[in-house]
């Protein structure tokens, strides 16, 4: 951190914990109202492309995003990307027909990218080392946190109409309220601006001794950041098949209300909460290849369950508990790995290759939902999960290599 830069106090924290937890929600705030968003736009088996549509606009953009982070600073891409957030994900529910609101949910993807890319980078910005790693978990835990409240409150929205899911997105303007009141202000490589921005209580996390200056290193030695951005890739595909499958294979399948999806797709994302706090703890004990590996072989057993799970529902919500221990102890861990191989100079670009190559997981996810379907689609799903973990064991011993 620059040394002329404001701490950040513990309100300027929680502010970018919200702005956190509306990415991942992008695509799932609608889940819930899946089928019925089917009926009405007459899109069959395509519906899933509605969750994952914004993917598609989180990679197209990212990269630019990234640069524009490294050249004009995190902070003024948040206030952008978080703006048109809201104002694209409220209007969604108002579109006449499936085209322009595919085109919505593109647009809202590019802003998802901004402003995921731009909260990683205010994190790295402010805070390093282990402490960083804490701060990203507590990011983690903010994602998925937020499913859990959202995902309940569409559930209980798309009850009463489809439409309503929508207004969740409103989200985003309280967001960007807090980002402005509380966040100092910061250019590119952490360069403080000339903010008259208030930094509102005492910071618990601030620490003169981490948070000085670094000296641009070479480029760090260890896994290269493909082979991260690649198991990343493979964490969101993931889970994201589960989110994108489950609403249909709840309702149309085994009979259950669009309010009981809401409600366990939440219990799903609390266990990813509790997990991904968990996480930094994990590395300790077993270091990174070790907490990837049980993250992987958490998902391959969700789906085991899901298989099984018309026999019983128990096997249902223990689907549900390995699911969470997957996202929980593998997305947190992504971002860190990736800002801990980087310089001030290039992390903005690298903190977009990484949510590129999730939100690529998240769109190509649609495509094995497409393909697939009931039982099929998990037995292919747990068959990926069980080979990614078993090819992550020789490569990832150096993941904590500089």
């Amino acid at each position: 951190m620059h040394t002329n830069q404001k701490p950040i106090g513990n309100m300027g924290i929680a502010a970018i914990m919200l702005l956190s937890s509306l990415t991942v929600m992008v695509g799932t705030a609608l889940t819930p109202a899946l089928p019925a968003l089917g009926e009405v736009y007459h899109l069959g088996n395509y519906v899933s492309w509605l969750v994952t549509a914004p993917a598609l606009g989180v990679v197209a953009t990212a990269i630019f995003f990234g640069k524009l982070i490294d050249k004009k600073g995190p902070y003024a891409i948040a206030v952008i990307g978080i703006f048109f957030y809201g104002l694209l994900g409220i209007i969604g529910g108002f579109m006449p027909n499936a085209a322009l609101l595919f085109l919505d949910r593109f647009l809202l993807g590019a802003a998802t990218a901004a402003i995921m890319s731009a909260g990683v980078a205010l994190i790295a910005n402010f805070f390093e080392g282990e402490k960083q790693l804490k701060i990203i978990a507590l990011q983690g835990m903010s994602m998925e946190f937020g499913g859990v409240i959202f995902l309940s409150v569409s559930g209980m929205l798309s009850d009463i109409s489809w439409k309503y899911a929508f207004s969740i997105y409103g989200l985003g303007f309280a967001a960007l309220l807090m980002i402005v009141c509380f966040v100092p202000k910061c250019d590119a490589a952490g360069a403080s601006g000339d903010s008259s921005q208030s930094n509102t209580g005492n910071s618990m996390y601030e620490n003169p001794q981490v948070d000085k200056p670094k000296t641009p290193v070479a480029t760090p030695k260890g896994t290269p950041i493909s082979l991260v951005l690649l198991i990343a890739f493979f964490g969101m595909l993931m889970f994201f098949t589960a989110m994108v499958s489950l609403p249909i294979y709840l309702q149309t399948a085994l009979g259950y209300s669009p309010a009981f999806t809401g409600y366990f797709l939440a219990a799903l994302d609390l266990v990813s909460v509790l997990c991904a706090g968990f996480m930094p703890a994990v590395v300790k004990k077993v270091k990174e290849k070790g907490c990837l590996t049980i993250a992987f072989c958490g998902y391959g057993t969700a789906f085991t369950m899901y298989l099984l799970s018309s026999t019983s529902p128990v096997l249902l919500w223990l689907g549900a508990l390995f699911t969470g221990v997957g996202f929980g102890f593998s997305t947190p861990l992504f971002n860190s790995l990736v800002v801990s191989k980087s310089t001030p100079q290039n992390k903005g670009i690298h903190i977009s290759f990484c949510t590129m190559a999730m939100f690529s997981g998240q769109f190509l996810s649609a495509l094995l939902v497409s393909a697939f379907s009931g039982t099929t689609l998990y037995f292919v799903a747990l068959a990926m999960a069980f080979v990614i973990m078993a090819c992550i064991l020789p490569v990832a011993k150096r993941f904590g290599e500089k």
